[in-house]
């Protein structure tokens, strides 16, 4: 999950003391980071499950991170997601095959970023696998074990299917689709803001993508105004078995909580929201709801 902010401290505050994560210091030591490969700019990874949240400081005006920060008047938030392939040559002829081009030129080898005209208006990059594996010294508090989801807003339900099944090649888990008909206790939303969610495993996450049912909603208005293409990133879902205990750390951290969540002894599966103004411009949603049947019955 890549994501660009303007201010480091700030994130591992987010991370750190609020999500209850820790700095890879072996791949970035904290507070100098590493390079980013062609671009000017300082990372630092945050592991969360078997993946890892990115965050980059542009340090210059021109690169792509820095584009994205000033588009987002410096707010910041999520920029891309990145997709582990264990054979990237082939995969990438797969998906040009597909329709998809790429953004620049490429050597073959290394991770390269698909062209957002034709991923649905999506920045999204292809890496070869490195086998990450985060040794547990740097895993954290345990608030969260990994990333439920990746959320995305869209305009339409099959040009999501489309993208992401039939070029993407990832399966849907039908037996999570939900939102057409309304279902507050398997995925509480905020008030107001009725979608229907469609959900696509990759790994030990998933893919979930909400299309709004109504015109008035928060998420009608994001999709109006930044999905042109077709989508935009909504939000990102750690995965806490324990939601009050990371509420409270979280509130604590003074992160904004969005509304409340129930008592513990009223309610076994719970979702807290978060606001991004608080989270580095990115919407954050924490549950402890089980993974849908395609986790372990992949299609």
């Amino acid at each position: 999950m890549g994501m660009v902010t303007g201010d480091m401290e700030a994130a591992r505050h987010l991370f750190c003391d609020g999500f209850g994560l820790s700095v890879d210091e072996h791949r970035t030591p904290w507070p100098q980071g590493r390079s980013r490969r062609g671009d000017a700019g300082t990372v630092i990874e945050f592991p969360i499950g078997e993946m890892y949240y990115e965050v980059s400081t542009p340090n210059d005006t021109g690169s792509s991170a820095a584009q994205f920060l000033e588009s987002t008047s410096g707010r910041g938030g999520i920029h891309y997601i990145s997709i582990a392939s264990d054979n990237i040559g082939a995969d990438v002829q797969t998906l040009l095959d597909r329709g998809l081009k790429l953004k620049g030129d490429w050597d073959g080898e290394s991770a390269t970023f698909l062209d957002p005209s034709t991923c649905l208006g999506l920045e999204l990059q292809i890496t070869p696998d490195d086998h990450y594996y985060v040794h547990p010294h740097f895993i954290g508090k345990g608030l969260v074990t990994g990333m439920a989801h990746v959320g995305l807003a869209a305009r339409s339900a099959e040009e999501i299917r489309r993208f992401w099944g039939e070029v993407m090649g990832l399966g849907e888990d039908k037996s999570m689709e939900r939102g057409l008909v309304l279902d507050t206790e398997r995925a509480p939303r905020p008030a107001g803001d009725p979608v229907h969610l469609l959900e696509f495993p990759i790994g030990g996450s998933v893919v979930e993508v909400s299309v709004p049912t109504t015109e008035d909603s928060g998420t009608a208005r994001l999709v109006a105004q930044r999905a042109t293409m077709g989508a935009v990133y909504h939000h990102t879902c750690p995965y806490a078995p324990d939601v009050h205990s990371f509420t409270e750390e979280a509130l604590a951290a003074g992160i904004q909580q969005i509304g409340t969540i129930p008592p513990r002894e009223e309610r076994a599966r719970v979702v807290a929201w978060f606001h991004p103004r608080s989270c580095l411009g990115m919407l954050v949603e924490v549950w402890n709801r089980p993974p849908g049947d395609s986790h372990y019955r992949p299609n």
